[in-house]
Parts: C-alpha cells; structure tokens; sequence
C-alpha cells in the first residue's frame, strides 16, 4: 500500500516527516510513502512577522488543502502550527514522540535572560516571546526575527543578533546533541511554549476511520495526553499568534500538569493546573488565564 504524504519543503519539515513516518512503519511496515512538498503563505512571506501577515494557519492551510482535494492521504505538520479549529472535514489523528516541548534564549556567547546585556538586540517573530522577554528583561531590544532554523541561527552567528528565543525541539531535530550554538532552556515558569510545540501531528479526512485507526496505533501515548490537553486550552482560551498565550502540558503517572501563562504590557502571569482529565486541565488552565486577560485577575 501506498500514501501520500504532504508537508512543508523545508529541511526541518522532511525530518519530522520522516520522524512519524517511522513510527507508522513500526506498526504497518508494508506501507510506503511518497512525500508531497507545499509551499506554504507562511514560506512565502518573510518579510513580516507572523502576526502581520493576518492570516490563520499560514504554515498549516495549503498542506491541509491537498489532503481535502483528494493529493495526500496524510498532511504532516508541527502541531504547534495548527489552528485550534481545522477545515471541516479534517482531523488531528497521530502524534510523534515529543522533542523537549521548551523554548531557549539562543546566542553565540551563552547568555542567560538574567546576563544578556542592557540594550541588547534579541531577535524573534512571536508576539509570545516577544511579550514575555519585555515583561522579564524590559531593558533589551526585541526586533523580528523570520526564517528557517539554520537561517535564524546563522544570522546570529553573524553578529546581526545579540540573541533570539527559539523552540528546542527545531534545534535538536536539526542538529542532534551539538548545535551550532549556544542554548539556554527558558522552564514554562518563566516562558511558556506554544500549545504543541515539539509534536510532529497527522491531519488525514475524518472519513478516513481505517487511516484515523492506524494513525491512533503509531501515536506515542504520552504526547497524545499532553496534545489533547494542549489542544483544547488553545480552543478555550481563544488566543490566535497575535495574541501573548503559552501553555504546555506534562503527562506522568496519570496525571497531567498544566502551566499556561500570558504577558501584556510588561506584566506576565503564570498558572498551574493539575489533573487526571486532559480536556478538563486545558479548560481549566484557559479559564485561569482568561481571568488575567480579560483583567479580572
């Protein structure tokens, strides 16, 4: 048997495809795969930040498209790319083994948040990140930062950067244990990550019960937990890429931890749920930060 596959084209996107796919084989191996590349808004454009770009799903809808037009089998994806809601007739149905879910402060002299220096120059693109180091360390400069992995981390060693704040997993997934430059791992208490980050996640038709079965045997059971959590506490709190979210969640023993936090203005606010229901923790941990947003906290 064979499937299409479509991701995005970039070095980092092949890899976590052929990341889920290996799990796939593990369970069917007599299926093959034949890989799709799309290019999506979000590759397209890079020369604004995502929240300028004012579009939902820049890095999801295209790759999706080709699945509901009958051009993939499977749409393979960072879940932290998905929109809380997909396009009807589409559903989340396998997940990879999580890479470290967590955020780093990235730069060639191994800065932490505490000795970057006054006025430095930090790069990112994401209203979260960028929200959440102002509130921290008010005194740097925090100024877009587009691209690829290696695209992000080579304008950094090339001095245009004193830092940026970049997710863990891309960097791991791309260079192994010894990445070209120095990482500072940012815990949730402090920066919390994008709903999914660290996921690679299998979009397939809803109609698709057999694929949707199959998928559901290949998912890592503890990144399945913590994405239904994730998920739904993206659904409930009602926050886009403009908007300064993170939560992430950590499933052990039966339990599943929630830390969610928001930043606005200079002020961040963290919280911590803990439960034995994943949908019930990420309702929670989004009403918690819906208090502090709407300014009842």
């Amino acid at each position: 048997m064979r499937l299409v596959v479509a991701t995005r084209g970039s070095k980092l996107s092949l890899l976590q495809t052929e990341e889920l796919l290996a799990q796939i084989k593990a369970v069917e191996p007599n299926i093959e795969f034949e890989i799709k590349i799309v290019k999506t808004t979000g590759d397209e454009i890079q020369d604004k930040p995502l929240y300028q770009i004012g579009v939902k799903g820049i890095f999801e809808k295209e790759v999706n498209l080709a699945v509901l037009r009958g051009e993939a089998d499977i749409a393979v994806h960072s879940l932290k790319d998905l929109p809380s809601e997909l396009s009807p007739g589409l559903v989340v149905a396998g997940f990879s083994k999580r890479a470290p879910p967590f955020d780093a402060l990235v730069s060639t002299a191994g800065y932490v948040l505490e000795t970057l220096p006054r006025g430095a120059l930090v790069g990112t693109s994401s209203v979260r990140r960028a929200e959440f180091i102002k509130a921290i360390r008010p005194d740097v400069r925090v100024e877009p930062l587009r691209g690829n992995v290696d695209t992000r981390i080579n304008k950094i060693l090339q001095g245009k950067y004193d830092a940026a704040i970049m997710a863990v997993a891309g960097i791991y997934r791309l260079y192994g244990a010894s990445p070209p430059i120095k990482l500072a791992v940012l815990r949730p208490e402090v920066l919390p990550p994008p709903p999914g980050q660290g996921i690679v996640a299998a979009v397939v038709k809803e109609a698709d019960s057999w694929l949707i079965d199959l998928l559901k045997k290949a998912s890592d059971p503890k990144a399945a937990l913590e994405a239904i959590a994730e998920r739904e506490f993206l659904k409930a709190v009602g926050a886009g890429c403009h908007v300064a979210v993170g939560g992430v969640a950590f499933a052990r023993n039966g339990t599943v931890e929630f830390i969610a936090g928001y930043a606005s203005g200079g002020r961040k606010y963290i919280v911590r749920v803990v439960g034995d229901d994943p949908v019930e923790v990420g309702r929670r941990a989004a009403e918690e930060i819906r208090k502090f947003k709407d300014g009842g906290v």
